[in-house]
């Protein structure tokens, strides 16, 4: 995989040359940038600057984010906005160190998706999306009445977009539950799910620009087609719920996966009770 070196310190790098004149500056940095040497994964700059390795569209994946130190993983995070994500002990040492790895691949994939849904959109869409955030005050037009800044305005999107999915990762460690369990061929929402059912509302009620799937599921009994009408009953028996809470249908997607995604692959009662749920996920925003 063809790798660019990124500098994440470049404020700390540039603060340690503060003697060199301009021209030795520039030669270091391009140094940086451009090194005779191949390109590592890692590279230490005497322990106050850390360069990684990224992939060309500014992605990671968990493999290569496993390698890194806590210090680096702390500077990606902080880099995409993840900061409030970060758990540290009274040494400062990470405490967290799976969730701030997921968290970072999943931002990577989320905002990725969200940068090309942006630059597919029309001026007038884009307007249009930049007012419901409350940002009009950013639109800028020509004489002729024509937008005269589009990439700011997606770079503002992404930026909020960049921050919610922050609110969103910290909801997720905060939160009782993303997933919803069901009896055997049932439907019906018991007393847990309901106390999950109204956490989530709550959130979207307090976060009115995100959206989210609910993806039913079941176990493996029955046919594959009763297995996928199952799973949407069940998708749709939550939505109905969020609903009755105050969260409005148009922020709810139902789809349904069946029998086709167990998350515990055993053919027992114990494995069958894990597979029958439907699982949240916020997906717009």
């Amino acid at each position: 995989m063809s790798k660019k070196i990124l500098l994440l310190s470049s404020v700390i790098f540039l603060s340690s040359c503060g003697a060199n004149s301009i021209s030795e500056l520039g030669d270091k940095f391009l140094d940086l940038i451009n090194p005779s040497d191949a390109a590592t994964e890692q590279a230490d700059l005497g322990g106050d600057a850390t360069l990684v390795a990224m992939d060309e569209d500014g992605g990671f994946t968990i493999d290569e984010l496993e390698q890194l130190s806590n210090d680096e993983l702390i500077a990606i995070a902080r880099e995409k906005g993840l900061g409030d994500l970060i758990v540290l002990d009274a040494d400062g040492n990470l405490q967290n160190r799976d969730q701030i790895i997921n968290a970072i691949v999943e931002s990577g994939d989320l905002l990725d998706g969200k940068t090309a849904e942006l630059e597919s959109l029309s001026d007038d869409a884009l307007i249009e999306m930049i007012n419901s955030k409350g940002m009009g005050d950013l639109i800028v037009l020509d004489a002729d009445g024509n937008l005269a800044n589009r990439d700011e305005l997606i770079q503002a999107l992404m930026d909020d977009a960049a921050a919610m999915l922050a609110i969103i990762e910290n909801f997720k460690n905060s939160s009782d539950s993303f997933v919803l369990y069901f009896s055997y061929d049932d439907t019906e929402i018991d007393e847990a799910s309901t106390r999950t059912i109204i956490e989530h509302a709550n959130f979207m009620q307090d976060n009115p620009s995100v959206s989210l799937r609910l993806e039913g599921h079941a176990d493996e009994r029955g046919t594959r087609e009763y297995n996928i009408a199952l799973g949407e009953r069940r998708g749709n028996a939550v939505s109905r719920y969020l609903v009755v809470q105050g969260v409005s249908i148009d922020a709810i997607e139902v789809v349904s996966f069946g029998e086709e995604r167990p998350v515990n692959a055993g053919h027992d009662s114990a494995s069958w009770s894990e597979n029958r749920r439907v699982e949240i996920r916020y997906i717009n925003y």
